[in-house]
């Protein structure tokens, strides 16, 4: 599944290990630990924690690279350098709304993935 003409992750990384059991399980947990930080980065960010958002987009930076979700990867790290200037500006209300997006599409994209994937 791509967005603009790029594809919206790659597994390559994790089926180098040749374990389908463990690649659905990584899978499956950055699907809902993402999902809950994007949203705890939400709620520091309302309440001005700028320090917070700047550490989850860190640590979502990470977890995103290792599925090669490049799109959203760009948005985290945008996010995390602009969290850390530390103003609270429009570029920030704007990446967080996009990181959120671009989830949601990355979301569907790993589900139909998972879907297609044999039962380990």
């Amino acid at each position: 599944m791509t967005t603009t003409g790029t594809k919206l992750f790659d597994l390559s990384f994790l089926e180098q290990m040749d374990d389908q059991a463990f690649i659905i399980q990584v899978i499956n947990l950055y699907l809902q630990d993402t999902a809950s930080d994007l949203e705890t980065m939400r709620k520091d960010f309302s309440a001005g924690d700028l320090d917070s958002v700047y550490k989850t987009a860190h640590k979502l930076k990470s977890s995103t690279g290792m599925l090669q979700a490049n799109g959203l990867f760009g948005i985290l790290e945008k996010t995390e350098k602009t969290a850390k200037a530390g103003s609270l500006t429009g570029e920030l209300t704007g990446l967080m709304e996009s990181g959120r997006a671009e989830f949601e599409v990355l979301k569907l994209a790993l589900e139909a993935h998972l879907q297609q994937l044999p039962a380990a």
